[in-house]
């Protein structure tokens, strides 16, 4: 095993090197990298790809979470030099999941290929810095596996060259746009001490039930990419697209709202809503989903509990102090909604 300590392996990074040099064909994916890695290895890619081997990074966190426009830069350029080579090799992001592993093979000829697997992103940290826990496969068929895992990870059907992915550049214009709160500032305002909920009958929705899936109906924009016809590129869901599907105790509520609706918000707020789908289970803003996601993502973001372009998981509602919408019923068609 390698940890970063000398009592413990010592470093990953002279792993890596060593495995450079001695490989005809390298792939890597890892959720994380860094500029200086990236630097500091693009000519050992190049090197294996310009002799004719297979030299493959694969960054499995970008295509959601965005990178800074100097590490991009740094990406496409090393994709852009591995494609030349015409034989697979590149800098790939995987569109389909988010992908947090840290697997690395390289391969020294038909008879001999040598996989790592731990905790070592291919970053400073993670093969120098960090105390980390990487370990060298010994055992055929874990390898077999690992080797058809990469193969999966790798397919079209996974992953796309970085360049053909519509990656979020953090702080741009398309990042202000993408998890900025614009939509909500055209709603209809209210004084939200007009209403007074304590005579109201009401019913929750608990969020505990889908938070922490990753592609569920409040973490759409982890689900699979999409091909935009405006950017030819595959690009991920809008990142505020929500909205929350009800079971059978919460749609079959005599208070539950069938067809269109207005919710007055806890924050002054009127939202035009509905609820649509077999039983209407589906709740929804009207015309446009990320009306209904800014509200629910924007008061997260604003508390601090959720950061843009991650998962809503059940830290995060704890770390917000609610894990529940509630809707009290104003009269036929009206709601008062508390989150």
């Amino acid at each position: 095993m390698y940890s970063n300590d000398e009592k413990y392996g010592g470093n990953m990074e002279t792993v890596i090197r060593r495995e450079f040099e001695q490989s005809n064909n390298a792939s890597i994916a890892s959720g994380y990298v860094s500029d200086d890695i990236l630097v500091g290895f693009q000519n050992a890619f190049y090197q294996i790809a310009n002799n004719g081997g297979l030299a493959r990074l694969l960054v499995g966190m970008a295509f959601y979470e965005g990178l800074p426009a100097k590490k991009m830069a740094i990406l496409e350029g090393m994709n852009n030099q591995l494609r030349e080579a015409g034989n697979g090799s590149g800098v790939y992001v995987i569109h389909t999941r988010r992908f947090h592993g840290k697997v690395y093979s390289f391969n020294h000829g038909k008879a001999e290929t040598n996989y790592y697997i731990g905790s070592s992103n291919f970053s400073r940290s993670g093969l120098s810095g960090n105390l980390e826990c990487t370990a060298q496969i010994k055992d055929d068929e874990t390898q077999t596996k690992i080797g058809r895992y990469m193969e999966y990870l790798f397919s079209e059907e996974n992953a796309a060259p970085i360049t053909e992915a519509d990656i979020t550049i953090l702080g741009s214009k398309k990042y202000k746009e993408r998890v900025g709160l614009k939509t909500l500032d055209d709603l209809e305002k209210y004084d939200p001490k007009t209403i007074d909920k304590t005579k109201l009958k009401n019913f929750e929705f608990s969020l505990e039930r889908i938070a922490d899936k990753e592609k569920s109906s409040l973490n759409v924009y982890f689900g699979k990419g999409r091909w935009s016809r405006s950017t030819g590129k595959i690009a991920p869901r809008p990142w505020y697209e929500v909205e929350l599907i009800s079971n059978k105790e919460i749609h079959s509520n005599p208070l539950y709202p069938k067809g269109n609706f207005t919710a007055y918000t806890d924050d002054g707020l009127v939202i035009p809503m509905g609820t649509q789908g077999d039983y209407f289970k589906n709740i929804r803003s009207k015309r446009n989903l990320k009306i209904f996601g800014q509200w629910i993502k924007g008061k997260l973001q604003k508390s601090g509990a959720l950061v843009p372009l991650t998962p809503i998981t059940h830290d995060t509602l704890g770390q917000y102090g609610s894990s529940s919408i509630r809707f009290y019923k104003i009269s036929e068609g009206k709601y008062f909604m508390e989150f």
